[in-house]
């Protein structure tokens, strides 16, 4: 028999709120626990990258029913962390391991439980900004502005065969200015093409950063869209404008779509011996080129320019004994690069790019059986979040879909870890008109 529930949030815009409904919920206690404190400060800038974070929880937490997950909000990728708790469980350092990436916008969100079952209530998430490291320039944190532009396909791969184009977000177009530590902008808008003209959005917490993101389901659209050509950022500052042209040229072509081609092998993982991920060549594929591979926040490949990055020729990657927990499964993430850049000394730095994605399932292994909860939804400004709670193994699919009546498209397919608890974050919800979750026991 099927179990399942369902949460409904809908949004309006891109930083609004969040409305939960749930068919059914666990007791609520009546004080909830909730954090108190946190190092560094929600919106911090100029960050240390190997800085831990700092939570300070109200009262005593359970440690195996309490954690926090962390978030590129570049990538959307997830970070690892080492985690330890005082002796009292009311304060958990989570130290970067390795580092964050410099110079971005770090989301985090946090769930738990007290010794009572009481599930942590109040503002469960928030964000800061990395610094660069230790570059120099400006206010020490960015020492040019830079522009980027760039198209991306998704597609997912659920067998040996071929991947097919993601339903919910196939095409995606992304512009980006960060500017000089030393710069601020009234305004900064992008002109494309086409002639049409789009005002880029101030990051939340990270004044420097302005962004522009748009999907399409349709190809055609999307191309017609965002063409090949010259696009150019016209910043509005307080003392001085700047007007950068940016090419996005035909030279740079679409990146093929990325095949894992040991997928039957990644669906029973040994946690505790290493395991090689393979894809196939990357057609034409060279050393400007960049492949990057994650498995859900436990392994991730080094970003361009990092020792260990891969570039176009690599086909394979070794994940390390012990990187993987035993009875899990891990949403892992193929991705091609082809980009062009252009450094203009200390005025500016251009770069555009086109990537494809594959997302696909990678499990270790589990076992089946018993009733599914989800609980602790929450919005932390950035996206939607919940958990659910089985036995240890339990194999389930979660799903989500706009209206109750359908279509319901598979969000994540998993073994629960041993403690019973998986933390889902939706980093697609931010967009959304109105969305469902359901999860069903998966055979």
């Amino acid at each position: 028999m099927k179990t399942s529930y369902q949460f409904s949030s809908s949004s309006r815009g891109l930083w609004t709120s969040l409305w939960f409904l749930a068919h059914a919920a666990l007791a609520q206690a009546q004080s909830e626990p909730t954090i108190v404190s946190t190092v560094p400060a929600n919106f911090a800038t100029s960050v240390s990258p190997s800085a831990p974070v700092v939570i300070t929880f109200s009262e005593e937490m359970d440690p195996e029913y309490t954690s926090v997950e962390f978030y590129d909000s570049t990538t959307f990728g997830q970070l690892t962390t080492s985690d330890t708790w005082n002796a009292a469980y009311t304060v958990l350092t989570c130290t970067p391991t390795p580092p964050f990436p410099a110079n971005r916008v770090i989301v985090w969100s946090a769930s738990g439980l007290t010794p009572n079952g009481d599930p942590l209530g109040g503002d469960g998430g928030g964000a800061f900004t990395t610094g660069s490291g230790g570059s120099t320039g400006g206010n020490g944190t960015n020492r040019v502005t830079t522009f980027s532009i760039g198209k991306s396909h998704t597609y997912v791969q659920t067998s040996a065969a071929l991947p097919v184009l993601d339903l919910e977000t196939p095409y995606g177009f992304a512009a980006q200015t960060i500017l000089a530590s030393n710069r601020t902008a009234n305004s900064i808008a992008l002109l494309l093409p086409t002639g049409g003209v789009s005002n880029l959005v101030q990051f939340p917490g990270k004044p420097e950063q302005w962004v522009l993101l748009s999907t399409s389901l349709s190809q055609s659209t999307f191309d017609a869209t965002f063409p090949n050509g010259n696009y150019t950022f016209t910043v509005v500052a307080p003392t001085s404008n700047q007007q950068v042209t940016l090419n996005l040229p035909s030279t740079v072509t679409q990146p093929p779509v990325p095949h894992l081609a040991n997928f039957a092998e990644a669906q029973s993982v040994n946690a505790s011996q290493p395991f090689t991920i393979q894809w196939d060549p990357l057609p034409g594929g060279g050393s400007s080129d960049y492949i990057f591979a994650q498995i859900g926040a436990a392994f991730r490949t080094p970003e361009p320019g990092s020792t260990g990055a891969l570039n176009g020729t690599a086909t394979s990657v070794v994940i390390p004994p012990g990187a993987l927990q035993p009875n899990t499964a891990y949403e892992g993430t193929l991705g091609f690069y082809r980009a062009s850049t252009n450094s203009f000394g200390t005025s500016h730095v251009t770069a555009a790019f086109r990537s494809t994605f594959t997302r696909f399932t990678l499990v270790t292994s589990g076992s089946a059986g018993s009733a599914l909860i989800l609980t602790n939804s929450a919005w932390n400004g950035f996206f939607f979040s919940f958990d659910v709670l089985s036995a240890p193994g339990q194999r389930y699919t979660v799903d989500s879909a706009e209206t109750v009546s359908g279509p319901w498209l598979p969000l994540l397919t998993t073994n629960a870890p041993p403690n019973g608890r998986v933390a889902v974050f939706d980093l697609n919800s931010f967009n959304a008109p109105s969305l469902f979750y359901r999860a069903r026991t998966s055979p």
